[in-house]
């Protein structure tokens, strides 16, 4: 177990640091951070120093850069990429799914299967979204309901497996009728998630700037607010690795500030209401009984 140290941390880290820190996140991972982020950079080390017991911050760059460990690896790796997440993030897609493009589904397939995967799952608030909501309408009682949950954090995949929450992070986007059907609180004034729901998820580690596509097809791949972290070049490698996992009717959804446009040319945009999903370019057919 790591004993976390409360003693201070002090001093600042130079231009050259934050490269140093930035290109160890770009190799390990993909993600761009830069000079720009030196604000970010600086407050997610300080919870490193804390852990390690150092007393500055330039006492973990150096470590990092002459004695590497994987466990200081992963601390860093882990403090450097988990982000924010919410509930039901974004109100049309979850509302798409719910009217248009899940009924649809339940229609049209053959096979009683539904796969679906949330990449970069954070701890775990979209992946619990989605099983709640298949949960709630009802329509896959009789279905096998696969949701595949992956991040690059070992740790914050730990939280989300344990789905267990603070009043802060409940009151983060949760529906109250959600919280009270699918939630137990605790003494500590913590929320608990209940098992029926986390049965549906299956959480792994996985790197989304590696070669390796996925091994299973999904009919959904939720890859939200994950994208504009990336460069151009890592971007086409992430789509193309999703696309190849995309069974031929299967739907992307990206953030909301987010496209495939103009990176990917296999991607067509879907219109489902005000929702925008991406299929490849032969599902437009498949969806054109639903698609606006």
């Amino acid at each position: 177990m790591i004993e976390v140290q409360t003693q201070s941390v002090t001093d600042d880290i130079s231009p050259s640091q934050i490269d140093f820190i930035s290109d160890f996140i770009y190799r390990k991972t993909g993600i761009v951070l830069g000079q720009s982020k030196k604000y970010l950079i600086t407050s997610r080390l300080y919870s490193v120093a804390r852990i390690l017991g150092k007393d500055s911050l330039l006492a973990v760059i150096e470590e990092l850069r002459l004695r590497p460990t994987r466990q200081l690896e992963t601390l860093v790796i882990d403090a450097l990429t988990t982000n924010e997440t919410l509930w039901f993030r974004d109100k049309k897609p979850f509302d798409a799914l719910t009217s248009k493009i899940l009924p649809f589904l339940h229609t049209v397939k053959k096979e009683k299967e539904l796969s679906i995967w949330s990449a970069a799952c954070s701890s775990g608030q979209e992946a619990y979204s989605i099983a709640m909501l298949l949960h709630t309408c009802d329509l896959f009682t009789d279905w096998k309901i696969n949701i595949w949950a992956t991040d690059i954090s070992s740790q914050i995949l730990e939280r989300a497996k344990k789905a267990t929450y603070t009043q802060m992070e409940i009151s983060r986007g949760l529906p109250v009728q959600y919280l009270l059907k699918y939630f137990t609180e605790s003494d500590d004034d913590n929320w608990t998630l209940n098992e029926v729901i986390k049965k549906l998820v299956t959480f792994e580690h996985f790197n989304l700037q590696t070669e390796q596509a996925p091994p299973s097809k999904f009919d959904l791949v939720f890859c939200r607010n994950v994208l504009i972290y990336f460069d151009r070049e890592t971007k086409n490698k992430i789509l193309d690795n999703i696309l190849k996992v995309l069974l031929p009717h299967g739907l992307l959804l990206v953030g909301g500030a987010e496209s495939t446009l103009g990176i990917h040319k296999q991607f067509q945009p879907l219109r489902f209401d005000s929702a925008i999903f991406y299929g490849a370019e032969t599902s437009g057919a498949f969806w054109a009984e639903i698609a606006g």
